[in-house]
């Protein structure tokens, strides 16, 4: 009875599969089986062949994705800042090595944005203070400067390339030639013509690189806010408010700044760091 029961299933899943597979029973049985083998095999290449759509889609969306993140590093990677000043205005900053710039009169500096190497590209005059060892260099559409631990100020205006040394020493190219400038002295080249010699400045500083201001019964916080941007610091008040200052700033000095300041209002300045102090 089993033998029956089994031959009687075996039977009815053979109907099931030809009525399913759409199989003619006309035919002889290996033509019935081999239409039947036929028809199955083409169904699972069917029924897979999403699947290896879906295989096709992911492997086509992970080559997108890799391809975005290699163009996103190179953008990051190659991503510049450009900084400016207006017409006849100075615009001050630190830079990503914490070197200082004062740009002038609508000149421009561009740089590396998040993968600093050191080289600043300049259109026009700037003002640089630039710690000793940062292999820092200031290109223009004339020559080069070097910076050998110093400040000093590049002119790239029109055809004359101008660079003064006011401390430290700075390496400057121009066409085949290169000079060394020591504090006070000051290189020029225009076409062919170069030459280096030796400049007065009593100040210490470019003109524009000063930080002039008069101020009149000022609150001291908005007085101290003005320098910090100006120096590229963050300076601190633990003072009682209410204090005003009246007076005028012409420095290149942070700390003369602070001391012209601090002085008459009997307050001491300390320096946390380089770039943070705090007045009490």
């Amino acid at each position: 009875m089993k033998n029956k029961k089994n031959n009687q299933s075996i039977s009815q899943k053979a109907d099931q599969l030809i009525r399913n597979y759409q199989v003619s029973v006309s035919s002889g049985k290996e033509e019935v089986l081999d239409s039947l083998l036929t028809k199955i095999d083409k169904k699972e290449y069917a029924e897979s062949k999403p699947e290896r759509k879906i295989s096709r889609y992911m492997a086509v969306a992970v080559s997108v994705a890799a391809t975005v993140a290699i163009l996103l590093a190179f953008w990051f990677y190659f991503a510049t800042e450009t900084i400016s000043a207006g017409k006849g205005q100075t615009f001050a900053c630190r830079l990503p090595d914490n070197s200082r710039v004062i740009l002038h009169n609508e000149s421009s500096a561009t740089f590396r944005k998040y993968f600093w190497n050191g080289n600043v590209k300049l259109l026009g005059e700037a003002y640089f203070e630039v710690e000793k060892g940062d292999g820092f260099r200031v290109k223009t559409s004339q020559g080069e400067v070097e910076v050998l631990g110093t400040r000093f100020l590049v002119d790239g205006w029109d055809e004359q390339f101008k660079v003064q040394c006011f401390q430290g020493s700075v390496k400057t190219s121009f066409g085949n030639t290169s000079y060394t400038l020591e504090p006070g002295t000051q290189f020029t080249g225009k076409e062919e013509e170069a030459q280096k010699n030796t400049f007065k400045n009593e100040a210490g500083y470019p003109g524009f690189a000063q930080f002039q201001k008069n101020f009149s019964n000022t609150p001291l916080n908005e007085v101290v806010y003005e320098i910090g941007t100006f120096f590229g610091v963050d300076i601190t008040l633990q003072v009682p408010s209410g204090k005003n200052f009246s007076g005028t700033l012409q420095t290149g000095s942070l700390e003369n700044a602070l001391k012209i300041v601090c002085v008459p209002l009997q307050l001491d300045y300390v320096f946390e760091d380089k770039y943070r102090i705090t007045i009490n």
